[in-house]
């Protein structure tokens, strides 16, 4: 069991798992769509395709087939205002409830934590510093985008890769070439890739949509709050001891898996 939590990576997805960077995100894009003289878009919709759409793909379900040059140069700007919005006095940010906590307790415990995300590697590291979660996180275990190296990939291949990544460098550091991998992440697609790559999963959802949305996606192990992450990691891991069986229960009844 010891040696089962010694070996154990966890790897985080970034936004809208640990970060409520969502509307964040999503007002950005807003305001620049209107800015370049486009309609506003639908902000619940924008929202939904986060994390399942990059953001080439987003900018073309909302404006369209437009002049190459005009898309990279909103793309540009919509990165630009987001960064800059973390750092605005009339904008505040938060992780969402018991992460910092559930991070700090997993860290103690002896989990090994990384973050593959989205998100372009630079603003990642705003994002984790603005948060004061960096060190909680194995440097070599984290991965966010490179719009070069990147390009052309949706969300499902990007965060694949990134995992694969991730994962073939943890193994080579403890020796081990079947350590056990968990991923925790908000979508589809964090699923989707954690699949493809034969990793276990647990899907956060902030939103009673997102929850359906992500046992429709047939998500075996589900939370709707971080507290409950380090009983549901035992259970999903087979480390339960006796005397947690009750309240890993308890823990399961307040999100039943779709199966």
């Amino acid at each position: 069991m010891a040696e089962q939590k010694k070996n154990l990576l966890i790897v985080f997805d970034l936004v809208a798992t640990l970060t409520d960077a969502g509307p964040r995100y999503v007002r950005a894009f807003s305001d620049m769509c209107e800015r370049f003289g486009y309609p506003k878009p639908d902000e619940d919709e924008v929202m939904e395709m986060l994390g399942n759409k990059n953001l080439k793909e987003i900018t073309q379900h909302f404006l369209g087939d437009i002049d190459t040059g005009l898309q990279g140069k909103f793309m540009n700007s919509c990165n630009k205002e987001c960064d800059a919005m973390l750092f605005r006095d009339d904008w505040q940010e938060t992780l969402f409830p018991h992460v910092r906590e559930t991070l700090e307790k997993l860290a103690e415990d002896g989990y090994k934590l990384g973050i593959y995300t989205g998100t372009r590697e630079d603003a990642l590291e705003d994002q984790i510093t603005y948060h004061g979660i960096k060190p909680l996180f194995e440097q070599d275990y984290i991965r966010g985008k490179d719009n070069d190296r990147d390009a052309g990939l949706d969300s499902r291949r990007l965060k694949a890769a990134q995992l694969e990544s991730i994962v073939g460098q943890y193994r080579k550091d403890c020796g081990d070439d079947k350590a056990p991998v968990l991923v925790i992440g908000d979508s589809a697609s964090d699923a989707e890739a954690a699949a493809d790559q034969g990793y276990l999963f647990i899907g956060f959802a902030a939103s009673d949509r997102k929850k359906d949305k992500l046992q429709n996606s047939g998500v075996k192990f589900l939370m709707t709050d971080f507290e409950d992450l380090p009983l549901l990691i035992k259970g999903a891991m087979g480390t339960l001891a006796t005397e947690e069986r009750q309240d890993y229960t308890r823990v399961k009844k307040k999100h039943p898996p779709q199966l």
